[in-house]
């Protein structure tokens, strides 16, 4: 941080979301307060004076910033990561950390080692609707949580719909049931053409069922997640609704601060805390929602293979 008080942002990953990253601290800070001045990727727009490094390795070790966003590709995040953490940089990793277990175990240990701050991109946590919705079950025994989550694409090469969708729903899943072990009964997944996929998957939480559906086949984005408590309530938070939570069927009012905002202040407030901080709670989520998704991934392949 310069003398001025002023932020410098490093940013991996140019396209449709570091592009969204652009913008929203473009929007939120003048250039006096945090500015992102340098970028590795050859594409994405941003503002004059960017400073444009060939790759992401080159900027992590040349470039003066005081923390790191990483938007690029799932299957990138390990070796950029794990750079960025030798250098003790605090840095934001879009979802998925990994695209794999082992990876997601071993960024964790390689964090908790440094003691470099990391936040991961579990956005709809920082969603208003999604805060009301928690606040509202908080203390009360849910019956069914059902997440739908979807669209027409994008098919990544790198990184399966389950990968891609799932860390959404299960970060909102195991932050409503807590400490509650999460096991899978069933999965499938139903393949239409390369990277073409619908995943199911039936879970249990304690006494709280989940279903998860997830696919990159729909024609419609879709993101929604519905909890019907014991007592009888039903809320649904929906990320594409005109409003954004009902509960029993009525709309509820909530902030209109977009989840992207938060996530960003969050993590320009982590830069401006104590040097040496840790975020064990979302690397400890990481790692949870991996597990369940390689058990996922596991439990498919196994129902695939039953006699019919």
């Amino acid at each position: 941080m310069n003398a001025a008080g002023r932020l410098r942002i490093g940013l991996i990953g140019t396209g449709r979301w570091g592009s969204r990253y652009l913008a929203t601290i473009g929007r939120l800070w003048t250039a006096s307060e945090v500015v992102v001045s340098d970028t590795a990727g050859r594409g994405g727009s941003g503002p004059p004076g960017l400073v444009r490094w060939p790759s992401p390795a080159a900027l992590v070790a040349s470039a003066r910033v005081d923390g790191i966003i990483v938007a690029s590709p799932a299957s990138t995040h390990e070796p950029i990561v794990t750079g960025i953490l030798n250098r003790g940089i605090p840095v934001l990793v879009e979802k998925p950390l990994t695209p794999d277990l082992p990876g997601t175990v071993r960024l964790r240990s390689h964090a908790r080692r440094t003691g470099t701050p990391v936040l991961v991109g579990h956005q709809h946590l920082r969603a208003p609707a999604y805060q009301e919705l928690r606040r509202l079950v908080r203390g009360r025994a849910i019956d069914e949580i059902r997440g739908v989550a979807g669209g027409n694409g994008p098919i990544r090469a790198d990184c399966t719909a389950l990968w891609d969708y799932g860390p959404h729903d299960l970060a909102m899943v195991l932050d409503l049931v807590g400490a509650v072990p999460v096991t899978v009964r069933h999965a499938g997944c139903r393949v239409h053409g390369p990277g073409s996929e619908e995943w199911t998957a039936d879970l249990r939480a304690g006494a709280t069922a989940v279903r998860l559906d997830l696919s990159n086949t729909v024609e419609e984005k879709t993101h929604r997640l519905s909890v019907t408590t014991t007592d009888g309530d039903s809320l649904v938070y929906d990320d594409f609704a005109g409003h954004r939570l009902r509960v029993n069927g009525v709309p509820v009012e909530v902030s209109g601060e977009l989840p992207l905002d938060r996530q960003v202040r969050e993590f320009v407030a982590t830069i401006r805390g104590a040097p040496g901080g840790t975020t064990p709670d979302d690397l400890d989520l990481a790692v949870a929602i991996a597990r369940i998704l390689q058990d996922i991934s596991d439990a498919a392949v196994l129902s695939s293979r039953s006699p019919r």
